[in-house]
C-alpha cells in the first residue's frame, strides 16, 4: 500500500489583517491591542508572556492576552524633554520568584540625570513605594543622546546602554559613565572582572566598553554570548558593533569604518539619508533565535534592526555581515523584540503609539474531496477543491510522498508528481520538484521540505480546480490518500 498526503493551504490576507508595513511575501502583521496613550520607547516580554511597554512620559503599560490593560503597571515622574524620559526595561532572570523589574529613566532636576531603578511587581501593577535605586548616572548637559537599553546578559549581569548626554567628550574618558556600555550586578554592585575595574575608580568601574554616542538599543543572541550594539550616529553613519568587553568604538574620534587599531570598527554601518538603505537613527535590536519560529527558517539566527526616520526594518546575517531588506513603510519604529510565540514585534511611535506582530501567513487546511483508483504500474489519486469568496487569496497545494517516512509512515510514494487542471479539465501546470519554479516563494511561506521529491504549487485567486498526483506503484499495491493528521 502506497501512501501520499495531499494538503491544501488557503490564505486570506485582506480579510484577517490590516497591514501598515510592506513585508516579504507570505508574512503578515497585526496590531496588538489598541493604540498606546503616549510615545513608546522600549518593550520587554515577561517570562509569563505579558508584554510590558515603556512610554516616554513615564508610564509602563501591560498588554495581556492581546489587550492593553487600563491600569498602568507604573507611573513615575520623569523629565521627557526631547530624548529624555522612560527609556528602558528589563526583567530579572529570577523574576518568577522575586518579581523584580528594572527601568532606565530620567530624573527631573537642575541638572537632570538618568537612573536605573528596580521595582517589585504584584501581578499587573508595581508594589507601591517599591523603588530601589540601583545606579544613578552622571548629570546631563544636553537633552539628547540618552541611550536607555537594559538587558541581562547570559552571565546574569545587567548591561546598560548609556548615551554621551549631548557632550561627545564624555565617550572617550573613564572618569564618567556617559557614552558607554555598563555591566553591573543585579543589586547595583560592580563585578570585579569588569575590564576597567582596576583602572577606573568608584562607579566608573562599571564601564564595560566605551567610545559610543547613543547606544539606544542592543541585544544578546540567545544561546550564545554574542552581543550587537546599535550606536546612533551624528553626521555620517549609523553603526552595528560587536559587543566585546574592553572595546573602544572610537566616537567622537571616528564614526563608521576605521582602520585605527585603537578602535573597534563596526561590523555594519549605513549612511544618512531617506532612502531604502539609508536613515538617521538606528533603533531596534533583536536576534531571531527561537524554538518556535513564526518566520521562515531563512531568518533563524539573523539579526533584525530598524531605522527611526526611514521607517524600515532590515536583517543582518551575523556570520557574513550581509544585510537585506525586511519591512518598510513603518511610522517611526523605536524597538524590536522576538516574542515567546516566535513572532517579531515592533513599536511604531509615529502613528499614535502602536505594537505590531509580524509572523508567517496563517494556513488553514481546507476540506478536499478525493478519489483514488487501484492500478498496477502508474497509480493516480485525484482531489478536487473549490475556493469561494471575493477577497484576494493564495492557495498552496502540497503533495508529500517520501517525507512521510519521518512521521513513521511506511510504503510511501517514492517520487510523486503533481498536476493541476481547471474546472473544465484543461491542464494548468505540471510539477515534479518543488524547487523548479517557486522555490523562493515557498521558502518564504515556511512550507519548504527537505529533498526535491515533494510537489508544491502556489496558486493566486483560484476558483474550481482538480489536482492529480501520480507515482510509480509496484504491482499488487494499493494507492490511497492518507487523511491529514
Amino acid at each position: 500500500m502506497q501512501h501520499l498526503l495531499l494538503q491544501l493551504f488557503a490564505f486570506n490576507l485582506l480579510a484577517l489583517f490590516a497591514t501598515a508595513a510592506t513585508l516579504p511575501p507570505g508574512l503578515v502583521e497585526k496590531q496588538i491591542a489598541t493604540n498606546l496613550p503616549g510615545v513608546p520607547t522600549s518593550m520587554a516580554f515577561a517570562p509569563d508572556g505579558r508584554l510590558f511597554v515603556c512610554l516616554q512620559q513615564g508610564q509602563v503599560r501591560v498588554i495581556k492576552n492581546g489587550f492593553l490593560l487600563s491600569t498602568p503597571f507604573l507611573s513615575i515622574p520623569v523629565d521627557s524633554l526631547n530624548e529624555r524620559g522612560l527609556l528602558g526595561i528589563a526583567f530579572d532572570p529570577n523574576f518568577a520568584t522575586n518579581h523584580y523589574v528594572y527601568l532606565y529613566h530620567t530624573i527631573p532636576g537642575s541638572p537632570p540625570h538618568n537612573r536605573i531603578s528596580r521595582y517589585t511587581a504584584a501581578g499587573d501593577i508595581a508594589v507601591s513605594n517599591s523603588e530601589a535605586v540601583i545606579l544613578d548616572l552622571n548629570s546631563l548637559s544636553g537633552d539628547h543622546n540618552n541611550g536607555g537599553a537594559l538587558h541581562f546578559g547570559p552571565d546574569g549581569k545587567l548591561y546598560v546602554g548609556v548615551g554621551d548626554g549631548g557632550n561627545s567628550s564624555n565617550a572617550q574618558t573613564l572618569s564618567n559613565l556617559l557614552g558607554k556600555i555598563l555591566r553591573i550586578n543585579a543589586d547595583g554592585s560592580i563585578p570585579a572582572d569588569n575590564p576597567f575595574y582596576n583602572t577606573a575608580t568608584g562607579n566608573n568601574r562599571a564601564i564595560w566598553a566605551l567610545g559610543l554616542k547613543n547606544p539606544f538599543t542592543f541585544a544578546f543572541q540567545p544561546g550564545s554570548s554574542r552581543m550587537f550594539i546599535n550606536d546612533v550616529g551624528t553626521a555620517f553613519y549609523e553603526e552595528i558593533n560587536d559587543g566585546i568587553a574592553g572595546s573602544n568604538y572610537g566616537y567622537p574620534v571616528t564614526e563608521g569604518p576605521t582602520t585605527n587599531p585603537a578602535f573597534r570598527s563596526p561590523i555594519y554601518y549605513y549612511g544618512h539619508g531617506t532612502g531604502p538603505t539609508t536613515g538617521c537613527a538606528i533603533v531596534g535590536s533583536a536576534f531571531y533565535n527561537t524554538p518556535v519560529p513564526q518566520l521562515p527558517f531563512a531568518y533563524l539566527g539573523k539579526y533584525f534592526f530598524a531605522d527611526l526616520c526611514s521607517g524600515w526594518i532590515h536583517v543582518l546575517d551575523p556570520m557574513s555581515h550581509t544585510v537585506g531588506a525586511f519591512a518598510s513603510g513603518i511610522s517611526s519604529p523605536t524597538n524590536l523584540e522576538v516574542g515567546p510565540d516566535g513572532a517579531l514585534y515592533y513599536l511604531a511611535s509615529g502613528s499614535g503609539g502602536q505594537v505590531f506582530r509580524v509572523s508567517a501567513m496563517p494556513g488553514v487546511l481546507a476540506n478536499i474531496s478525493t478519489r483514488a483508483s487501484v492500478e498496477t504500474g502508474e497509480g493516480v489519486a485525484i482531489a478536487g477543491f473549490i475556493v469561494t469568496g471575493t477577497d484576494s487569496k493564495t492557495v498552496v497545494l502540497r503533495g508529500l510522498g517520501p517525507t512521510l517516512t519521518g512521521a513513521g509512515v511506511t510504503g510511501v510514494l517514492a517520487d510523486p508528481t503533481l498536476q493541476l487542471f481547471d474546472g473544465s479539465g484543461h491542464p494548468m501546470w505540471f510539477n515534479d520538484n518543488w524547487k523548479d519554479t517557486q522555490q523562493t516563494q515557498i521558502q518564504n511561506l515556511g512550507l519548504a521540505c527537505a529533498g526535491s521529491a515533494v510537489n508544491l504549487r502556489i496558486i493566486s485567486n483560484p476558483q474550481s480546480c482538480k489536482s492529480c498526483s501520480r507515482g510509480i506503484i509496484p504491482p499488487s499495491s494499493l494507492a490511497r490518500m492518507a487523511p491529514p493528521a
